[in-house]
């Protein structure tokens, strides 16, 4: 998969303040169906187990950018800059989970590993038809 991180100052910041709060996993989960997805949640565990939502604290993060807008450096919160590098990652598979049947998955970012390891799981929704035909003749029937 392709670099997901805007910068290596970017990806050191992110993951050094991650590592202050004292996780061990950090995820974002996703959804979609129809024509949408979003991320159904951000948080993390930490070496106790314990899970925490992702807290406010800020960042300098350059957000993705779509179309011809140019790529810009802003302060957001943690939250928001893992929904990005979420959506980053996702754009890299071009796998269509947000239409149809849609998707579903998982962001990680998990500390335990040195470095940090960070991966995405992905799951496809298919719908599937079992078709079953039967000859009914009624001449057969008759007694």
């Amino acid at each position: 998969m392709q670099n997901i991180f805007p910068n290596k100052q970017e990806k050191e910041t992110l993951l050094a303040q991650l590592n202050l709060l004292g996780a061990k996993h950090v995820y974002v989960e996703f959804r979609g169906g129809g024509d949408e997805g979003h991320i159904e949640g951000v948080y993390y565990r930490d070496r106790n187990d314990d899970v925490h939502d992702i807290p406010s604290d800020m960042i300098a993060w350059t957000q993705i950018a779509y179309g011809n807008k140019p790529l810009e450096t802003q302060q957001m919160s943690l939250y928001d800059a893992l929904e990005d590098l979420c959506s980053r990652a996702l754009d890299g598979t071009g796998l269509d989970w947000y239409n149809n049947e849609g998707g579903q998955g998982e962001f990680t970012i998990d500390f335990t590993e040195s470095p940090p390891k960070i991966s995405l799981n992905v799951g496809i929704n298919h719908m599937s038809t079992d078709d079953y035909t039967y000859d009914m003749d009624d001449e057969e029937d008759e007694i």
